[in-house]
């Protein structure tokens, strides 16, 4: 029986070739003064370990970083830990500018390539969530856990003062999102053909597009549901925000595969005093609780999620109790003016 080995494969050719390319341009850039770029470990470092970033992303890093020094950048703020946080961290090994970066979901769980190595250079490092924060702080045990720091997707809750009007006529049921398969929208769609047999007038809006719109709405027909969803189509967000005012609750059935963090959606429904059902995945507790902040149901079986549609149609007292409870938790901690000061204290430091 052969066993695979774990020993590092060589570094390919075109590896190399991408490598010349990179010291091509750092000798382009004079005030570097360099002629090959492993004269700066942190970048050789890099390029022997980064395989798909060094083909790609180097030598638009190396410039990148000569603009930044001519142009009198003093603080680089990279958005994604995977290229983002690449560019920024070859800028500062190059100019010594400081960086920081913000990790959010598959950049920081399904590639964790020379994460520890970027969180170890940058001046502090933000997430959205608190177990994000855990679990960087196990990528990186040697980064002060006060330079890891909770900052949450601010909105702009102005927005969602004003907008769509809610009617009593009829129960509006809303699903934001990509139609894709993580994102459940059969489950809802079983859930609501559940919830016709038990007699509850309903229409529901599913909101977004992608490469699942056609077979959904294929099994929207075999329910005999055609009459009571309306697929929407992609939409822009100034386009959703009247829809999430109309609606009486808000559902996102996330499979939790491919779900870390807090999804926007269920922020954005919440500002608008939207009650939200969902299911148990991420980081999604610290904003939805069960039963005080919404309903969260199990992912895959569209009976519950059925029962709790009828619960919040049922009860319209505790569905405004929970929009109102997590309306507060919005406020508290996903205001964009609030999240913008503390980038703004932290680059000024």
């Amino acid at each position: 029986m052969s066993k695979t080995s774990k020993r590092p494969s060589p570094v390919p050719r075109d590896v190399h070739e991408a490598i010349r390319e990179a010291s091509a341009a750092l000798r382009s850039v004079p005030r570097f003064g360099v002629s090959d770029a492993g004269e700066y470990p942190e970048v050789s470092a890099l390029m022997s370990r980064c395989r798909e970033e060094v083909e790609s992303g180097l030598p638009k890093s190396v410039l990148f970083a000569d603009w930044a020094k001519k142009n009198g950048v003093t603080h680089i703020h990279a958005c994604w830990a995977t290229h983002p946080a690449t560019a920024a961290y070859v800028a500062h090994a190059l100019t010594g500018i400081p960086y920081s970066l913000t990790g959010h979901a598959h950049d920081i769980y399904l590639d964790t390539t020379f994460l520890r190595e970027k969180m170890e250079s940058s001046k502090f490092i933000s997430t959205c969530t608190e177990s994000n924060k855990e679990y960087l702080a196990k990528i990186a045990p040697s980064v002060e856990r006060d330079r890891i720091l909770v900052l949450h997707h601010g909105l702009d809750l102005s927005k969602f003062e004003t907008g769509g009007v809610r009617s009593n006529d009829v129960y509006e049921i809303l699903s934001v999102g990509t139609l894709q398969p993580h994102k459940g929208f059969s489950f809802l769609l079983e859930a609501l053909g559940l919830l016709r047999e038990r007699s509850i007038a309903f229409h529901c809006t599913i909101a977004g597009g992608g490469p699942d719109e056609k077979k959904l709405k294929e099994l929207c027909a075999r329910l005999g549901l055609s009459g009571e969803v309306t697929f929407t189509g992609p939409l822009k967000q100034r386009d959703v925000l009247p829809l999430y005012k109309k609606a009486d609750v808000s559902v996102l059935m996330a499979q939790g595969e491919w779900h870390w963090g807090i999804p926007n959606v269920l922020i954005e429904s919440l500002a608008a005093r939207t009650a939200v059902i969902t299911t148990r995945f991420g980081s999604v507790e610290e904003l939805v609780k069960n039963q005080e902040t919404g309903l969260i149901v199990p992912a895959k079986d569209p009976g519950p999620l059925a029962d709790a549609l009828e619960l919040y149609w049922r009860r319209p007292d505790l569905r405004q109790s929970h929009a109102k409870a997590g309306y507060q938790s919005v406020l508290n901690g996903f205001d964009l003016t609030g999240t913008l000061r503390e980038y703004l204290e932290r680059f000024r430091q």
